[in-house]
């Protein structure tokens, strides 16, 4: 008979798909306020809408003005991941405000300041920057702007953070009945109990779904990755990406790698660095560092 779904398990999918949501309403987001910003720069304080649609110049500068906007947006949001790995909002609000504000508005400030001299500078050359009236009428807005944007993803990362402890929550008030004891491991003919203690790692390797123990003993497991993740307690395994399952007390040490990724050592006798996506990673250490 199929074991039941462990209610945890469901309230995780509900939440990862809020976010998932979230996140794909906020690129839409970005896009929108691009194309605003470009039509609004393009357009304010500018000729007649009807004299402007005829000029070809008058596409340029939105294409261009499109671009450079999607480029700080973008930032914006690299900075706010950056941070995630790093700053907590629930218990270093100060640090992670005055850093989200330095880096994630005043960088993008900069950012859109050299954009806007550039342009000036090799585009728009006929007008001098700093006596246009960009300055003053255009530039707040897109400050405006970049703000709500930093707003947005700050938002999102603290919903996150919060929804983050709610299904160990669960979890642990039912771990006893519903998380497994035991694996059933696969040696040869013989079919072995292996204690949830002894197991370090669950790998999958060519489609095959494998047991490691702390001793590195090996055995066979007859069912996918998945469902052997949803038998075991989050509070002590982790998956760390499509192939890798890992037991706390199997993990060594881990340190950032490059795009926000973590490279993983286990114990030994385990000699194989494991890579965390940088999706991941924020997870991951909030799981270490509990």
């Amino acid at each position: 008979m199929q074991e039941p779904i462990h209610p945890g398990y469901i309230r995780r999918l509900k939440i990862d798909n809020i976010r998932y949501v979230m996140m794909t309403r906020s690129r839409w987001l970005q896009v929108g306020g691009a194309a605003f910003i470009a039509i609004f720069l393009g357009t304010f304080n500018s000729a007649p809408l009807v004299e402007l649609v005829r000029q070809p110049v008058y596409y340029r500068d939105i294409i261009i003005t499109l671009f450079q906007a999607l480029l700080i947006f973008t930032y914006i949001d690299l900075v706010t991941i950056w941070l995630n790995n790093r700053l907590s909002w629930q218990t270093k609000f100060i640090s992670r405000l005055v850093t989200q504000i330095a880096f994630g508005l005043g960088g993008a400030t900069a950012l859109a300041y050299s954009f806007a001299y550039l342009h000036y500078r090799f585009i728009d050359s006929e007008h001098v920057f700093g006596t246009d009236s960009f300055l003053k009428t255009e530039f707040p807005v897109i400050l405006l702007f970049m703000l709500f944007i930093n707003s947005l993803f700050s938002g999102i990362a603290y919903y996150q953070e919060l929804t983050q402890k709610e299904p160990n929550q669960v979890e642990t008030a039912t771990k006893e009945a519903q998380f497994a004891t035991t694996l059933l491991g696969i040696q040869g003919n013989r079919k072995i109990a292996v204690p949830i203690d002894t197991v370090a790692l669950i790998s999958v390797e060519h489609g095959i779904t494998w047991l490691f123990t702390f001793n590195n003993t090996r055995y066979h497991l007859d069912e996918p990755l998945q469902k052997v993740a949803e038998r075991l307690d989050p509070v002590k395994f982790f998956r760390v990406n499509r192939q890798h399952i890992v037991q706390l007390a199997a993990c060594f040490s881990y340190q950032s790698a490059d795009f926000g990724k973590i490279k993983l050592t286990l114990t030994p006798p385990f000699t194989t660095e494991l890579t965390i996506s940088q999706k991941t990673a924020s997870t991951f250490r909030k799981w270490m560092d509990r």
